[in-house]
């Protein structure tokens, strides 16, 4: 299944990274210890990897065995350590679904914004999956606290908000995961 769901993450990565196509720099965060990095590097001349954990970014640099140049940092994601409109595109997976406050999440779409010249490509898992339906429907049997979610209108809204507009927003899997990928893109 984990083999399933990263190919399938790689195939929506690259459909959503082509369609605004290559990018001067793009910023990966958080990298972790670099398992999307070959996608997003294809895309790029070149690819800052970040993340908030050093020993995931040692990992990443030292199994890395991109053709993409690279650079890495430590960085949080609510301040990321670059001038506005730094990069052309920055790339966010898998982390809003474990920031506990919606006014966390929300940081981290407007600080990966203000990073962006161009386009935000981020995940989140979606309020009204079938996923979260289900594990909404049985909460008050198993006692599992909710999931950390998003709706697809909130995302466009805060996209607007910050001066982007929400093009694609494709599932990662419709019926075995309430993960999605959120392609916000600039006015220019």
């Amino acid at each position: 299944l984990k083999r399933w769901s990263t190919a399938r993450e790689f195939k929506l990565l690259d459909q959503l990274l082509s369609s605004q196509g290559h990018s001067e720099i793009l910023l990966d965060l958080p990298c972790g210890g670099g398992r999307l990095s070959p996608r997003i590097g294809a895309h790029a001349d070149l690819l800052i990897e970040a993340d908030i954990a050093v020993g995931q970014v040692l990992y990443g640099k030292r199994h890395s065995d991109l053709q993409t140049p690279q650079a890495w940092m430590t960085a949080s994601a609510f301040h990321i350590p670059l001038a506005d409109e730094s990069v052309d595109g920055a790339v966010c997976c898998r982390l809003a679904h474990h920031l506990p406050r919606p006014a966390e999440r929300e940081r981290l779409v407007e600080e990966l914004l203000r990073v962006s010249k161009r386009f935000v490509i981020m995940t989140f898992f979606d309020f009204y999956s079938l996923k979260n339906w289900l594990r909404r429907a049985r909460r008050p049997f198993n006692k599992k606290p909710p999931k950390l979610t998003m709706t697809v209108q909130r995302v466009r809204e805060l996209a607007e908000a910050y001066g982007a507009r929400l093009l694609q927003y494709p599932m990662l899997a419709p019926t075995s995961s309430g993960h999605r990928y959120a392609l916000m893109v600039k006015e220019l």
